[in-house]
Protein backbone atom coordinates (compact mmCIF):
# COMPACT_ATOMS: atom_id res chain seq x y z
CA UNK A 1 0.00 0.00 0.00
CA UNK A 2 1.32 3.60 -1.06
CA UNK A 3 1.92 5.95 1.26
CA UNK A 4 2.89 9.52 1.51
CA UNK A 5 6.74 9.22 2.23
CA UNK A 6 6.55 7.23 -1.10
CA UNK A 7 6.60 10.86 -2.44
CA UNK A 8 9.38 11.99 -1.16
CA UNK A 9 11.58 11.25 -4.35
CA UNK A 10 10.18 11.36 -7.78
CA UNK A 11 7.13 13.38 -9.91
CA UNK A 12 4.90 15.41 -7.97
CA UNK A 13 1.95 12.55 -7.60
CA UNK A 14 -1.47 12.75 -9.60
CA UNK A 15 -4.99 13.51 -7.98
CA UNK A 16 -5.74 9.72 -8.68
CA UNK A 17 -2.69 8.44 -6.76
CA UNK A 18 -3.50 10.34 -3.60
CA UNK A 19 -7.58 9.63 -4.32
CA UNK A 20 -6.61 5.50 -4.42
CA UNK A 21 -4.45 5.98 -1.73
CA UNK A 22 -7.55 7.81 0.76
CA UNK A 23 -9.75 5.23 -0.33
CA UNK A 24 -7.30 2.08 0.49
CA UNK A 25 -7.11 3.78 3.86
CA UNK A 26 -10.59 4.14 4.53
CA UNK A 27 -12.82 1.24 2.56
CA UNK A 28 -14.40 3.93 1.21
CA UNK A 29 -14.60 5.55 -2.04
CA UNK A 30 -17.51 8.28 -2.69
CA UNK A 31 -15.80 11.81 -3.31
CA UNK A 32 -19.03 12.78 -3.37
CA UNK A 33 -19.52 16.03 -6.84
CA UNK A 34 -16.43 15.65 -8.61
CA UNK A 35 -16.35 19.19 -9.16
CA UNK A 36 -15.53 19.33 -5.90
CA UNK A 37 -11.74 18.26 -7.03
CA UNK A 38 -11.12 20.86 -9.27
CA UNK A 39 -8.93 22.55 -6.80
CA UNK A 40 -6.82 19.52 -6.13
CA UNK A 41 -6.39 19.26 -9.86
CA UNK A 42 -4.97 22.87 -10.35
CA UNK A 43 -3.19 22.73 -7.25
CA UNK A 44 -1.38 19.61 -8.03
CA UNK A 45 -0.72 21.21 -11.62
CA UNK A 46 0.77 24.45 -10.05
CA UNK A 47 3.12 22.06 -7.87
CA UNK A 48 4.16 19.64 -10.59
CA UNK A 49 5.18 22.74 -12.91
CA UNK A 50 6.47 25.43 -10.52
CA UNK A 51 7.47 24.09 -6.54
CA UNK A 52 7.56 20.33 -5.70
CA UNK A 53 11.19 19.90 -7.37
CA UNK A 54 12.34 23.24 -5.21
CA UNK A 55 10.70 20.93 -2.37
CA UNK A 56 12.73 19.00 0.30
CA UNK A 57 12.00 15.05 0.64
CA UNK A 58 10.35 15.95 4.11
CA UNK A 59 8.15 18.97 2.73
CA UNK A 60 6.63 16.24 -0.11
CA UNK A 61 5.68 13.92 2.67
CA UNK A 62 4.11 16.31 5.15
CA UNK A 63 2.47 17.99 1.73
CA UNK A 64 1.28 14.35 0.34
CA UNK A 65 0.14 13.57 4.12
CA UNK A 66 -1.81 16.59 4.39
CA UNK A 67 -3.92 16.25 0.88
CA UNK A 68 -4.73 12.39 1.60
CA UNK A 69 -6.26 12.88 4.64
CA UNK A 70 -7.67 15.95 3.34
CA UNK A 71 -9.43 13.36 1.05
CA UNK A 72 -10.00 11.08 4.27
CA UNK A 73 -11.65 13.29 5.92
CA UNK A 74 -14.65 13.94 3.00
CA UNK A 75 -14.81 10.63 2.22
CA UNK A 76 -15.83 9.91 5.74
CA UNK A 77 -17.81 13.00 5.62
CA UNK A 78 -20.02 11.79 2.66
CA UNK A 79 -20.64 8.34 4.48
CA UNK A 80 -22.04 9.76 7.33
CA UNK A 81 -24.07 12.17 5.70
CA UNK A 82 -25.06 9.05 3.56
CA UNK A 83 -25.98 7.12 7.15
CA UNK A 84 -27.59 9.53 8.75
CA UNK A 85 -30.53 11.44 6.95
CA UNK A 86 -30.99 14.07 9.97
CA UNK A 87 -27.37 15.50 8.79
CA UNK A 88 -28.60 16.95 5.07
CA UNK A 89 -32.32 18.11 7.26
CA UNK A 90 -29.98 20.87 9.16
CA UNK A 91 -31.11 24.02 8.24
CA UNK A 92 -28.09 26.87 8.51
CA UNK A 93 -29.55 30.00 8.96
CA UNK A 94 -28.51 33.63 9.00
CA UNK A 95 -24.96 33.15 9.61
CA UNK A 96 -22.55 35.80 10.44
CA UNK A 97 -19.57 35.70 8.61
CA UNK A 98 -16.32 37.62 8.76
CA UNK A 99 -15.43 37.87 5.33
CA UNK A 100 -12.54 40.50 5.57
CA UNK A 101 -8.50 40.13 4.58
CA UNK A 102 -5.91 38.05 5.99
CA UNK A 103 -4.59 40.37 9.47
CA UNK A 104 -7.35 42.81 9.46
CA UNK A 105 -8.06 41.55 13.04
CA UNK A 106 -10.79 39.35 11.49
CA UNK A 107 -9.52 36.22 13.76
CA UNK A 108 -10.29 38.38 16.72
CA UNK A 109 -13.70 39.79 15.73
CA UNK A 110 -14.60 36.05 15.01
CA UNK A 111 -13.37 35.34 19.05
CA UNK A 112 -15.72 38.10 20.02
CA UNK A 113 -18.67 36.93 17.52
CA UNK A 114 -18.03 33.10 19.14
CA UNK A 115 -18.63 34.41 22.84
CA UNK A 116 -22.55 34.93 22.48
CA UNK A 117 -23.56 31.59 24.27
CA UNK A 118 -26.22 31.51 21.33
CA UNK A 119 -23.52 31.14 18.53
CA UNK A 120 -21.75 28.00 17.10
CA UNK A 121 -18.65 28.26 15.99
CA UNK A 122 -16.07 25.67 14.57
CA UNK A 123 -12.64 24.63 16.21
CA UNK A 124 -9.55 23.41 14.62
CA UNK A 125 -10.23 20.04 15.58
CA UNK A 126 -13.34 19.17 14.35
CA UNK A 127 -12.25 20.51 10.95
CA UNK A 128 -9.29 17.61 10.95
CA UNK A 129 -10.89 14.86 12.45
CA UNK A 130 -14.58 15.69 11.34
CA UNK A 131 -16.50 11.90 11.77
CA UNK A 132 -18.06 10.77 13.84
CA UNK A 133 -20.76 13.54 14.07
CA UNK A 134 -21.45 15.81 17.23
CA UNK A 135 -24.60 13.82 17.51
CA UNK A 136 -23.18 10.60 17.99
CA UNK A 137 -21.37 11.79 21.35
CA UNK A 138 -18.33 13.72 22.41
CA UNK A 139 -15.17 13.32 21.16
CA UNK A 140 -12.73 10.80 22.60
CA UNK A 141 -9.58 11.80 23.93
CA UNK A 142 -7.37 10.06 21.27
CA UNK A 143 -9.51 11.55 18.39
CA UNK A 144 -8.47 15.19 19.77
CA UNK A 145 -5.19 14.18 20.75
CA UNK A 146 -5.02 12.92 16.73
CA UNK A 147 -6.19 16.75 15.62
CA UNK A 148 -3.69 18.18 17.86
CA UNK A 149 -0.93 16.51 16.52
CA UNK A 150 -1.42 16.65 13.12
CA UNK A 151 -1.89 20.78 13.81
CA UNK A 152 1.47 20.96 15.15
CA UNK A 153 3.09 18.52 12.83
CA UNK A 154 2.47 20.72 10.28
CA UNK A 155 3.23 24.25 12.09
CA UNK A 156 6.42 23.00 14.43
CA UNK A 157 7.93 23.29 10.85
CA UNK A 158 7.46 27.29 11.04
CA UNK A 159 7.58 27.49 14.87
CA UNK A 160 7.54 31.64 13.96
CA UNK A 161 4.21 31.24 13.35
CA UNK A 162 2.79 30.80 16.82
CA UNK A 163 3.99 34.62 17.10
CA UNK A 164 1.15 35.65 14.64
CA UNK A 165 -1.01 33.34 15.65
CA UNK A 166 -0.84 32.63 19.36
CA UNK A 167 -4.53 31.28 20.84
CA UNK A 168 -2.33 28.12 18.83
CA UNK A 169 -0.41 28.46 21.51
CA UNK A 170 -2.75 28.15 24.38
CA UNK A 171 -5.74 26.24 22.76
CA UNK A 172 -3.95 24.24 19.92
CA UNK A 173 -6.52 22.35 18.03
CA UNK A 174 -9.50 23.41 20.30
CA UNK A 175 -8.94 27.20 18.69
CA UNK A 176 -11.69 28.38 16.67
CA UNK A 177 -11.20 27.30 13.27
CA UNK A 178 -10.93 29.69 9.54
CA UNK A 179 -13.61 27.93 7.86
CA UNK A 180 -12.45 29.75 4.70
CA UNK A 181 -9.92 27.16 4.59
CA UNK A 182 -10.15 25.06 7.33
CA UNK A 183 -13.08 23.56 5.73
CA UNK A 184 -12.69 24.67 1.83
CA UNK A 185 -9.36 22.96 2.28
CA UNK A 186 -11.45 19.44 1.75
CA UNK A 187 -11.90 20.67 -1.63
CA UNK A 188 -8.41 22.26 -1.99
CA UNK A 189 -9.57 25.96 -2.08
CA UNK A 190 -7.83 27.85 -0.21
CA UNK A 191 -5.91 30.59 -0.12
CA UNK A 192 -3.01 28.90 2.48
CA UNK A 193 -2.75 25.99 0.22
CA UNK A 194 -1.05 28.68 -2.44
CA UNK A 195 1.21 29.51 0.45
CA UNK A 196 1.85 26.65 1.48
CA UNK A 197 2.94 24.64 -1.92
CA UNK A 198 1.34 26.35 -4.72
CA UNK A 199 2.73 28.61 -7.58
CA UNK A 200 1.52 31.56 -9.78
CA UNK A 201 -0.64 28.78 -11.38
CA UNK A 202 -3.23 27.56 -8.35
CA UNK A 203 -2.91 31.38 -7.80
CA UNK A 204 -4.33 32.53 -11.22
CA UNK A 205 -6.70 29.31 -10.15
CA UNK A 206 -8.50 30.86 -7.48
CA UNK A 207 -8.85 34.45 -8.89
CA UNK A 208 -10.69 33.22 -12.23
CA UNK A 209 -12.28 29.70 -11.21
CA UNK A 210 -16.20 29.81 -10.01
CA UNK A 211 -16.04 28.50 -6.45
CA UNK A 212 -19.95 27.38 -5.98
CA UNK A 213 -19.18 23.32 -5.98
CA UNK A 214 -16.36 24.22 -3.10
CA UNK A 215 -18.92 26.70 -1.32
CA UNK A 216 -21.72 23.74 -1.77
CA UNK A 217 -19.06 21.48 0.12
CA UNK A 218 -18.73 24.40 2.69
CA UNK A 219 -22.90 24.31 3.73
CA UNK A 220 -22.45 20.64 3.81
CA UNK A 221 -19.63 20.72 6.54
CA UNK A 222 -21.50 23.25 8.34
CA UNK A 223 -24.73 21.21 8.28
CA UNK A 224 -22.42 17.76 9.79
CA UNK A 225 -20.89 20.02 12.41
CA UNK A 226 -24.85 21.95 13.24
CA UNK A 227 -25.92 17.78 14.05
CA UNK A 228 -25.71 17.38 17.62
CA UNK A 229 -25.23 21.37 18.86
CA UNK A 230 -28.00 23.48 20.10
CA UNK A 231 -27.23 27.19 19.47
CA UNK A 232 -29.22 29.49 17.05
CA UNK A 233 -26.53 30.87 14.62
CA UNK A 234 -23.27 30.19 13.15
CA UNK A 235 -20.29 32.63 13.54
CA UNK A 236 -17.83 32.11 11.01
CA UNK A 237 -14.62 33.39 9.33
CA UNK A 238 -12.55 33.17 6.46
CA UNK A 239 -10.33 36.19 4.79
CA UNK A 240 -10.52 33.39 1.71
CA UNK A 241 -14.26 33.93 1.79
CA UNK A 242 -13.01 37.46 -0.73
CA UNK A 243 -12.21 35.11 -3.31
CA UNK A 244 -15.61 33.89 -3.82
CA UNK A 245 -17.87 36.76 -1.94
CA UNK A 246 -20.48 36.00 -5.11
CA UNK A 247 -21.11 32.32 -4.63
CA UNK A 248 -20.72 32.70 -0.76
CA UNK A 249 -24.26 35.15 -1.11
CA UNK A 250 -25.49 32.77 -3.55
CA UNK A 251 -24.86 29.87 -1.11
CA UNK A 252 -26.33 31.85 2.02
CA UNK A 253 -28.77 34.84 0.78
CA UNK A 254 -29.28 35.72 4.78
CA UNK A 255 -26.10 36.04 5.60
CA UNK A 256 -24.78 38.73 6.79
CA UNK A 257 -21.18 39.25 5.69
CA UNK A 258 -19.13 41.43 8.19
CA UNK A 259 -16.18 42.91 6.19
CA UNK A 260 -13.40 44.23 9.01
CA UNK A 261 -10.84 47.00 7.21
CA UNK A 262 -7.67 47.81 8.56
CA UNK A 263 -4.49 50.52 7.82
CA UNK A 264 -2.77 49.29 5.14
CA UNK A 265 0.33 49.88 6.10
CA UNK A 266 -0.38 47.42 9.07
CA UNK A 267 -2.54 44.89 7.07
CA UNK A 268 -0.32 44.42 4.17
CA UNK A 269 2.65 44.18 5.93
CA UNK A 270 1.43 41.58 9.02
CA UNK A 271 0.37 39.77 5.66
CA UNK A 272 3.21 39.40 3.87
CA UNK A 273 5.54 38.67 6.72
CA UNK A 274 2.86 36.18 7.74
CA UNK A 275 2.84 34.36 3.85
CA UNK A 276 6.49 34.83 4.06
CA UNK A 277 6.82 32.33 7.16
CA UNK A 278 4.31 30.29 5.38
CA UNK A 279 6.97 29.70 2.46
CA UNK A 280 9.28 27.71 5.14
CA UNK A 281 6.60 24.54 4.30
CA UNK A 282 8.47 23.86 1.00
CA UNK A 283 11.26 22.63 3.85
CA UNK A 284 14.06 25.44 3.18
CA UNK A 285 14.90 28.30 5.53
CA UNK A 286 13.71 31.43 4.02
CA UNK A 287 15.91 33.60 2.70
CA UNK A 288 15.85 37.73 3.39
CA UNK A 289 15.28 37.96 -0.35
CA UNK A 290 13.10 35.35 -0.50
CA UNK A 291 10.92 36.71 2.23
CA UNK A 292 10.74 40.00 0.36
CA UNK A 293 10.15 38.45 -2.47
CA UNK A 294 6.97 36.45 -1.35
CA UNK A 295 5.91 39.41 0.33
CA UNK A 296 5.86 41.33 -2.89
CA UNK A 297 3.71 38.49 -4.09
CA UNK A 298 1.31 38.54 -0.90
CA UNK A 299 1.03 42.20 -1.95
CA UNK A 300 -0.21 41.67 -5.85
CA UNK A 301 -2.46 38.73 -4.73
CA UNK A 302 -4.30 40.44 -2.09
CA UNK A 303 -4.95 43.87 -4.23
CA UNK A 304 -6.13 41.30 -7.09
CA UNK A 305 -8.26 39.80 -4.58
CA UNK A 306 -9.53 43.12 -3.55
CA UNK A 307 -10.86 44.26 -6.61
CA UNK A 308 -12.75 41.03 -7.14
CA UNK A 309 -14.42 41.15 -3.74
CA UNK A 310 -15.33 44.66 -4.81
CA UNK A 311 -16.53 43.79 -8.15
CA UNK A 312 -18.50 40.81 -6.23
CA UNK A 313 -19.86 43.35 -3.80
CA UNK A 314 -21.47 45.80 -6.30
CA UNK A 315 -22.69 42.56 -8.05
CA UNK A 316 -24.59 41.06 -4.62
CA UNK A 317 -25.73 44.69 -3.41
CA UNK A 318 -24.84 46.24 -0.22
CA UNK A 319 -27.44 44.68 1.70
CA UNK A 320 -26.09 42.15 3.10
CA UNK A 321 -22.97 43.75 3.96
CA UNK A 322 -21.69 44.94 7.31
CA UNK A 323 -18.22 47.34 7.70
CA UNK A 324 -16.22 46.97 10.87
CA UNK A 325 -12.83 49.18 11.32
CA UNK A 326 -10.18 46.94 13.33
CA UNK A 327 -8.96 50.08 15.01
CA UNK A 328 -12.52 50.51 16.31
CA UNK A 329 -12.60 47.28 17.53
CA UNK A 330 -9.37 47.79 19.55
CA UNK A 331 -10.73 51.05 20.88
CA UNK A 332 -14.30 48.93 21.99
CA UNK A 333 -14.71 45.10 21.91
CA UNK A 334 -18.04 45.35 22.96
CA UNK A 335 -19.65 48.15 21.48
CA UNK A 336 -18.15 47.36 18.53
CA UNK A 337 -19.80 43.81 18.18
CA UNK A 338 -23.08 45.57 19.55
CA UNK A 339 -22.73 47.80 16.46
CA UNK A 340 -22.59 44.79 14.62
CA UNK A 341 -25.35 42.91 15.74
CA UNK A 342 -27.94 46.23 15.54
CA UNK A 343 -26.73 46.38 11.82
CA UNK A 344 -27.70 41.87 11.28
CA UNK A 345 -31.33 43.32 12.99
CA UNK A 346 -30.00 41.18 16.19
CA UNK A 347 -29.67 41.47 20.15
CA UNK A 348 -26.43 41.67 22.07
CA UNK A 349 -27.28 39.63 25.36
CA UNK A 350 -25.60 40.85 28.49
CA UNK A 351 -24.10 37.73 28.83
CA UNK A 352 -22.49 38.10 25.61
CA UNK A 353 -20.86 41.57 26.96
CA UNK A 354 -19.87 40.28 29.61
CA UNK A 355 -18.12 36.93 28.20
CA UNK A 356 -16.02 39.56 26.34
CA UNK A 357 -14.92 41.25 28.92
CA UNK A 358 -14.14 38.24 30.94
CA UNK A 359 -12.16 37.12 27.99
CA UNK A 360 -10.44 40.92 27.11
CA UNK A 361 -9.25 40.64 30.57
CA UNK A 362 -7.55 37.69 30.36
CA UNK A 363 -5.91 38.44 26.72
CA UNK A 364 -3.38 40.18 25.42
CA UNK A 365 -2.70 40.54 22.29
CA UNK A 366 1.82 39.94 22.24
CA UNK A 367 1.60 37.47 25.52
CA UNK A 368 3.89 34.86 23.43
CA UNK A 369 5.99 37.58 21.78
CA UNK A 370 5.72 40.53 18.95
CA UNK A 371 5.03 40.07 15.50
CA UNK A 372 7.74 42.34 14.25
CA UNK A 373 7.64 43.32 10.30
CA UNK A 374 7.77 46.71 8.69
CA UNK A 375 6.08 48.09 5.28
CA UNK A 376 10.20 49.20 4.53
CA UNK A 377 11.64 45.33 4.17
CA UNK A 378 9.04 44.11 1.44
CA UNK A 379 9.51 47.21 -0.43
CA UNK A 380 6.20 49.08 0.43
CA UNK A 381 5.54 52.56 -0.18
CA UNK A 382 3.10 54.71 1.08
CA UNK A 383 2.09 56.20 -2.54
CA UNK A 384 2.45 53.50 -4.65
CA UNK A 385 0.08 51.12 -2.14
CA UNK A 386 -2.31 53.96 -2.31
CA UNK A 387 -2.21 54.35 -5.63
CA UNK A 388 -2.74 50.52 -6.15
CA UNK A 389 -5.32 50.57 -4.14
CA UNK A 390 -6.68 54.04 -5.00
CA UNK A 391 -10.24 51.98 -5.31
CA UNK A 392 -10.85 50.49 -2.30
CA UNK A 393 -9.19 53.35 -0.39
CA UNK A 394 -12.10 55.94 -2.54
CA UNK A 395 -14.50 53.06 -1.28
CA UNK A 396 -13.71 52.68 2.28
CA UNK A 397 -11.45 55.07 3.10
CA UNK A 398 -8.58 53.25 4.51
CA UNK A 399 -4.92 53.90 2.88
CA UNK A 400 -1.28 53.29 3.95
CA UNK A 401 -1.19 55.24 6.77
CA UNK A 402 -4.69 56.07 6.49
CA UNK A 403 -7.39 54.57 9.47
CA UNK A 404 -10.64 56.10 9.54
CA UNK A 405 -13.05 54.79 11.85
CA UNK A 406 -16.70 53.03 10.55
CA UNK A 407 -18.18 53.44 14.19
CA UNK A 408 -21.38 55.12 13.49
Amino acid sequence: MAKPADFRSGPCPSAEALCAMAATNTGLDDFGDPARNAGLAALLDSMARETWDGMTGDAREVAADYLVHQLESRLRVLADRKAHAEIAAQAITAPLIVVGPPRSGSTLLHTLLSLDPEAMAPEHWICREPSPPLAMGQPSAERLARADKRMMDLFNLIPDVFVTHPYMIEEGSGALAECGSDILSLAFTAQQLWCFWGGDGYRDWLLQADHSAAVSLHHDFLQHLQWGQQGSHWALKGSDHMLWLAELSRQYPDAKLVWTHRDLSQQLASLASVQAILLGLRGHPVTPQQRAAQGRKALEFQHAITEKAMRDREAVGEGQFIDVSYHDVMADHVGAVERIYDQAGRTMSGRHADAIREWQASHHQTKHGAHKHSPEEFGMNGDDINALFARYTRRFGFGFGIRPALAA
